[in-house]
Parts: structure tokens; sequence; C-alpha cells
């Protein structure tokens, strides 16, 4: 999970056609009005094509996106299309959120929170700081083996193998050194797949704190590296 930032609504979404919608629902419970195509294709945006919570890639491998309502429709029937309140979700996190209350139950919402302050990877699996960070984990089952821990570490194992495999072209060929680190370190930014986990632990890899040792050393981290690893820093979750 990252800090999302919340985009404009959509133009469709005016104070009339959004007092449309609440009357709609109101009247019938059943009707997703939040299913609006401008709606939807506004709020898969938010996190960059990726769950808000998992960071799972959606409508990928028949993962489909599914819009959650942080504060459910009922009974927050005037919330139901309030832009803000509307995150992308996977299957496996909308279920298992349900309709829990926020306002009962604390749980991190991204385009409100800062993810660090409640939650940290550690070798690809998320653990919390807190209890807020704690409830945000065990409702969503954001560690659940078989859909998310496993593919996470099956990707930080890729990452680790990458990136030492890449040691031996410092000495042999320094340019496509340079931008197999930086392909690595673009892997961690925010629209990438598990952006959070991923910049936790290429921050943390030995390989890569020697790497930038030696590019520093030789006058080589230049501006773009600056630049990625700000972008490592803004996904990370450290302890």
């Amino acid at each position: 999970m990252i800090k999302l930032i919340l985009s404009n609504k959509p133009r469709e979404l005016t104070p009339q056609m959004e007092s449309a919608l609440i009357e709609q629902f109101e009247n019938d419970k059943t009707d997703p009005v939040w299913q609006k195509k401008f709606i939807k294709d506004a709020v898969f945006e938010i996190a960059y094509g990726k769950c808000a919570y998992s960071e799972v890639r959606l409508k990928e491998e028949g993962k489909d996106m599914q819009i959650d309502h942080f504060y459910p429709k009922v009974p927050y029937s005037k919330k139901v299309v309030e832009w803000g309140n509307l995150l992308p979700s996977l299957n496996h996190c909308n279920r298992h959120k349900s309709n829990i209350d926020p306002n009962t139950v604390e749980i991190v919402n991204p385009l409100f929170d800062n993810p660090k302050e409640y939650l940290y990877f550690q070798n690809g699996f998320l653990c919390y700081k807190n209890v807020k960070g704690s409830n945000t984990i065990n409702i969503l089952d954001l560690n659940n083996q078989v859909y998310l821990n496993s593919p996470r570490v099956r990707l930080l194992a890729e990452i680790g193998k990458t990136l030492k495999d890449i040691e031996p072209w410092k000495d042999l060929d320094i340019a496509y050194f340079l931008q197999r680190v930086k392909d690595v370190m673009h892997r961690g930014s925010r629209k990438m797949a598990y952006s959070a986990a991923v910049s936790t632990f290429i921050l943390k890899h030995h390989l890569y704190e020697q790497y930038k040792s030696f590019l520093t050393g030789k006058l080589m981290w230049d501006s773009e590296f600056i630049s990625l690893e700000k972008e490592l820093e803004f996904c990370s979750l450290p302890k």
C-alpha cells in the first residue's frame, strides 16, 4: 500500500448528477449507480491501475476491478458516489473488507492516511506498527499466502536475482550496468505492482547500497538516480 493522491473528480460527476445518483440508490439499494463508465474509468486511475490496498495490478489475468466504498453504501448512502470514498479494489480485498465501518473499526485509507505511519514490510510480509495497521492487514487479508504474499515474495526473489546478475557488468560495460540499475529501481515506482514491497526491498538490499556507493564514488550517481531513489523512498514502508 502506498499513499495515493486524490485526482480531480470526473467532470460528469456534477453536484446535480451526484444528487440524482444518490436519490436513485436510496430508492433502490440494489442499483449499482457507481458503475457508470465515467466513474469506473476515473476510479481505476486513482491507484495507477492497481488495487488501492494490495497493489495488485487490476484488469490483468482475470483480476477485475471492483469499486470499494471506504465508508460502506449502507448506512452511508450519501457517500455512494462521493469522490474520495471510491477506491479501486481487488475482489479479494473488497470481499474481506465487506461492510466494515471505519468509524467503528479504524483501517488505513491510502487517500487520506500515510501508510508509513501504520505499516511496514519485512521480507515481503506486511507488518503493523499499531492497532490501525493491524486492523488493516487482518480485515483486508493483505498477507494472504496464495493471492498476495506468495506473488510478492516471488517478485522480490526475482529482483534480488537481477541485482546479483548485473554485478559483473560494472566492470565489463558501465553504461549497460547503469541502465540495468535504473531499470531495477524503476520496478519500485508507484505505478508498478507491489511498489511498497519492492521499493522497501531494494532500498534495504546490500547490493543496492554497494552499487550506489560505487556509482557515487565515480560521480555517476546522477539526477535520474536521485529522482528514482526519491520515488523509492516515497513508496517504501520501512520499519
